[in-house]
């Protein structure tokens, strides 16, 4: 079960790089679940002998003594207006969102670390009992913790290591490491802390990693460091907690890959959603993929013969393997972004393809293990997926009935017509409640272009916890998609209805209408990966067939029916076909002549707003066969 969910004040700007993504679509709300002294100048004294080598640990602090310092060189402060938020803590952070089960597993911890508790500081509390302050009075706060001053003028190309926990809503993430080369008085090196850590996500305590080399090449003998909470990030409350801070000498030759991807998504730059990550790729949507890596000359000195390699494989079978040579790799700058050249497209051979990156250089790394990294992607004949396949969490709204809408974007590139949206359904969702597919302009008002029939949930549809068990939502008419074009994908609940959750989505590319406590009925995008995918196949709705000789006959949907309803049947041959819908008696009530068939997939629409409630056998026949299945009618 997923947690409860309010929304908090996270609004866009209008006119930033957001509002003016994808066919001009407005920026959306961010939807998020709620959890119940004086400084002096030390140079570091030199190792015996004064010599370093790559690895050694030239300064380091555990916070054993709070700000006073456990480092051999002085006392660290606090700066912003609201600095003192950051306090030495043994225990982990609490407040109305937040539990101390959410210490920090670093390797000092219980020596103490540093915490910055912005829940903690938008509570009031009574007692040891915190209580959130109404969302409309959070305060985004801004505070940072320095270090003293560092001469590192002997050892000038080194990286900063520490521990770090945290977790942040409902802005983009606040936490950054900044450097200072004139002790303090401008910090123009600034480094993001929460790379790839998704909104509202407690993370796993990580020994994050930072090339100083480069920032501190101007003035190594004047460094300062400093863990910045940025209030400019519109985050109002969790935590940040840090320890074990390092400076560490680097080697002479090291090149790591800090990411890799299969996608290239860039919100501020992107004009369209084709460059989002797709977990599967349909046949008919296959197109060159953005394979990319960012990889960093992590060492003393500029590298030779430096090659990026790209590796596609299909179990053991290569597709791909592609080397782009960067030559000599200098120190600064010390990152480079290199994609696929020239571009790649996976085969139509429905499969999962691992995607295998690697850095080499002519001389031997002396950390190699940082230099490759995997990711992976899918090829399916009809489905478009951004989920991961299997339930994780699921999405209820409310829970009480109220309205829910929600879904995910997608971009077509080749025109085709769009069969069903699959779903996953999770167990819980209400027996007999009802949900409809929505095709959706991503305009301002994601305008519904198409409408699916509607379907009504069965306990067969339902799944737990990993499952990956799809229901199709059918269009039928199916709707013709353009080339080129960003759509969206959604499900309307009419009822409880629970919709899995899997993977995660970078911002404003998946939404939700929900009924916000504090502001209400809007759309919202959630970082939270709805189960909604596109299909492409033309049986979709035909898989629950009742067989007999040459030709199938499928549960009529919706089910009841209140007024039309579809059904779906399929010819192995060809055949003169008729539908007959029989009464409990045998009385013929309705009959609907098809004519002549190919052999093939097909649905009739049949009118049951003039017959009675109750249920009715219907009966294809189809040259020689006759196969019959139930259906039932409400008022």
């Amino acid at each position: 079960m997923t947690q409860r969910y309010i929304l908090l004040p996270a609004l866009l700007v209008a006119g930033t790089s957001f509002a003016q993504l994808a066919n001009g679509v407005a920026a959306r709300k961010n939807f998020r679940p709620v959890a119940p002294a004086r400084e002096e100048t030390i140079s570091i004294p030199a190792q015996e002998n004064d010599s370093r080598a790559g690895g050694d640990v030239v300064w380091s602090e555990d916070f054993a003594n709070g700000l006073a310092g456990n480092n051999g060189v002085g006392a660290w402060t606090t700066s912003g207006p609201n600095g003192a938020i950051w306090r030495r803590k043994t225990t982990g952070p609490l407040g109305a969102y937040t539990a101390v089960t959410a210490i920090i597993q670093s390797t000092t911890a219980a020596n103490g670390f540093m915490m910055f508790n912005s829940d903690s500081a938008n509570c009031t509390w009574a007692g040891n009992t915190p209580t959130a302050l109404p969302t409309d009075q959070f305060t985004n706060w801004e505070g940072s913790l320095e270090s003293p001053t560092l001469d590192l003028s002997a050892t000038p190309y080194v990286q900063l290591e520490f521990q770090q926990r945290m977790r942040y809503c409902c802005g983009d993430a606040p936490q950054y490491v900044e450097v200072s080369t004139d002790g303090g008085a401008t910090w123009p090196s600034v480094f993001t802390a929460a790379p790839g850590v998704a909104v509202n996500t407690l993370t796993a305590t990580q020994t994050f990693k930072v090339n100083l080399s480069c920032a501190i090449q101007g003035n190594p003998a004047s460094v300062k460091i400093r863990f910045r909470h940025n209030a400019d990030a519109g985050t109002s409350h969790y935590h940040w907690q840090v320890d074990d801070v390092k400076i560490v000498e680097l080697y002479d030759h090291d090149l790591r890959v800090v990411s890799a991807s299969v996608s290239d998504f860039d919100i501020d730059l992107a004009s369209t959603y084709d460059s989002l990550r797709y977990t599967l790729y349909p046949y008919n949507q296959l197109r060159p993929l953005p394979l990319n890596m960012t990889v960093l000359n992590n060492s003393t000195m500029p590298q030779d013969g430096t090659v990026a390699n790209f590796e596609v494989l299909n179990g053991a079978t290569s597709v791909l393997n592609q080397d782009q040579s960067l030559g000599s790799f200098p120190l600064c700058p010390s990152e480079q972004k290199v994609g696929v050249n020239p571009s790649f497209t996976p085969p139509a051979t429905a499969a999962t393809y691992t995607v295998n990156y690697s850095i080499t250089a002519t001389d031997p790394d002396n950390t190699p293990a940082d230099n490759t990294a995997t990711a992976s992607f899918g090829v399916s004949q009809y489905d478009y997926a951004r989920d991961n396949g299997t339930i994780a969490s699921y999405e209820d709204g409310a829970g009480d009935g109220s309205v829910l809408i929600l879904g995910n974007v997608f971009y077509v590139h080749n025109a085709a017509n769009l069969y069903a949206a699959r779903v996953a359904l999770n167990n819980g969702s209400e027996i007999g409640a009802t949900i409809i597919a929505e095709l959706r302009n991503v305009d301002a008002d994601f305008t519904v272009i198409a409408e699916s029939v509607e379907l009504t949930i069965a306990q067969s549809m339902l799944g737990g916890n990993g499952s990956s068990n799809f229901t199709n939502v059918v269009f039928d008419p199916p709707v013709a998609l353009d080339a080129g074009t960003d759509y969206m994908l959604t499900i309307h609940c009419y009822g409880n209805v629970r919709i899995g959750n899997s993977g995660t989505s970078d911002a404003q590319t998946s939404f939700i209408y929900y009924i916000s406590p504090t502001q209400g009925e809007d759309w919202f995008y959630t970082t939270t990966t709805p189960m909604v995918r596109m299909s492409f196949n033309p049986s979709a709705g035909l898989e629950d067939m009742t067989m007999v000789s040459g030709a199938g006959l499928g549960q009529n949907m919706p089910n009841p029916s209140r007024g039309t309803t579809t059904i779906p049947y399929s010819l192995d041959k060809a055949a003169n076909v008729a539908i007959e819908l029989h009464d409990v008696s045998g009385k013929l009530v309705k009959r609907v002549n098809e004519g002549f068939r190919p052999a093939g997939s097909y649905r009739v629409n049949m009118s049951t707003f003039d017959l009675t409630e109750g249920l009715y056998l219907y009966t294809l026949r189809a040259g020689d066969a006759t196969v019959t299945r139930r259906m039932s009618v409400e008022r």
